[in-house]
């Protein structure tokens, strides 16, 4: 079965604002007109019923958790390294 575990529906540009107040306000956000009307907005009341998971962390703590593994060099190759890319690992399986 396919499960959403998330702690709640985010806009990407709600995603961004966050990860900006957690690095610092010298990132810059751009924006790029779209057309793009596709709902990303998700339920995790299908793992919740079925698993009992709920997620306890929220977003801001995943960033504070992500900024702090970058600068303990915890994600090394994290560019490169196709562990990081679900496209190029399913390719390189030959998954598709």
């Amino acid at each position: 079965e396919i499960f959403n575990g998330g702690y709640e529906n985010y806009s990407v540009m709600q995603l961004a604002e966050t990860v900006r107040e957690v690095i610092g306000v010298d990132v810059v956000l751009k924006t790029t007109p779209t057309d793009d009307n596709r709902s990303y907005h998700v339920s995790s009341k299908k793992i919740e019923n079925i698993l009992g998971f709920t997620a306890s962390h929220t977003i801001k703590e995943a960033v504070f958790d992500l900024k702090k593994a970058f600068e303990n060099n915890l994600l090394p190759n994290s560019l490169e390294d196709e562990i990081y890319f679900n496209i190029k690992r399913m390719q390189n399986l030959e998954l598709v």
